[in-house]
């Protein structure tokens, strides 16, 4: 397990969140798959807004840091609230729990029944002014915390479904917490083929099999390898498998 890092660490990534997930070559696919991950969960739970934010801890006062939100790469005004005031005062009344957070909103004609049927979790305060929404805690080692935020006047899910939304809300964070890292430096940057190559030599792959395997000749794909040993100052392939996994590039 990594070391947890310290205020300072958790303290840029806050600010890397602020300003975006940066979308250069080596990571842009890893970002995008992530949008289509939570776009896919905000259709299966009927939800026309989505979000992903990090905790901040800049301040004493916690409050939200935009990751990226259903306008990717700009953000939408809704998630700008968020970001603000309406973040920091949520945060303030729904604790520390780490168990799925929602809320229903009101309407002309009475109390809107998003979620009738929900028998876990904590109902809360609205996080989306106007719009029933669900809130998920989401964390990823190294110490990152955050939110997948999923909020629409026709969003509705059983416990079921916010079990299964959860759990892949965790999942995409482990992701969204990897970039985070490599932006700060404490991660090095990884293509996805040399991502590729190092989680198929933990399967214990030779290089022929990985070439095969990705359709590569065993020259490049050796080149990948030795690439992935040199950004993680690994004496070997094998040592390399090991800083990545303790480092969670690969799992």
């Amino acid at each position: 397990m990594p070391a947890a890092p310290d205020r300072q660490t958790i303290a840029d990534w806050s600010q890397i969140a602020a300003r975006g997930l940066d979308a250069t070559n080596e990571n842009v696919g890893f970002l995008l798959d992530s949008v289509r991950q939570v776009r896919r969960m905000a259709a299966d739970a009927g939800a026309s807004y989505y979000a992903v934010f990090l905790l901040s801890r800049t301040t004493a006062r916690p409050g939200m840091a935009l990751c990226f939100d259903r306008k990717f790469p700009r953000s939408s005004d809704l998630s700008q609230l968020i970001c603000g005031e309406v973040g920091a005062k949520w945060l303030s009344g729904a604790g520390r729990s780490m168990t799925p957070f929602w809320w229903g909103c009101e309407t002309a004609t009475g109390r809107c029944p998003a979620f009738p049927l929900l028998a876990i979790g904590s109902e809360t305060q609205p996080l989306t002014p106007g719009l029933p929404g669900l809130a998920l805690p989401v964390f990823a080692d190294g110490g990152s915390q955050g939110f997948v935020v999923l909020a629409g006047a026709e969003i509705a899910v059983d416990d079921a479904m916010l079990c299964d939304l959860h759990i892949r809300a965790l999942t995409l964070f482990g992701t969204v917490a990897r970039m985070l890292l490599v932006q700060t430096g404490e991660v090095p940057a990884m293509s996805a083929r040399e991502i590729q190559c190092l989680r198929l030599t933990a399967e214990g792959k030779t290089s022929e099999e990985i070439a095969r395997r990705l359709g590569l000749s065993v020259h490049t794909a050796n080149q990948y390898l030795s690439a992935t040993s040199q950004k993680l100052n690994a004496v070997n392939r094998m040592h390399a498998v090991a800083k990545a996994l303790r480092l969670g590039l690969i799992d």
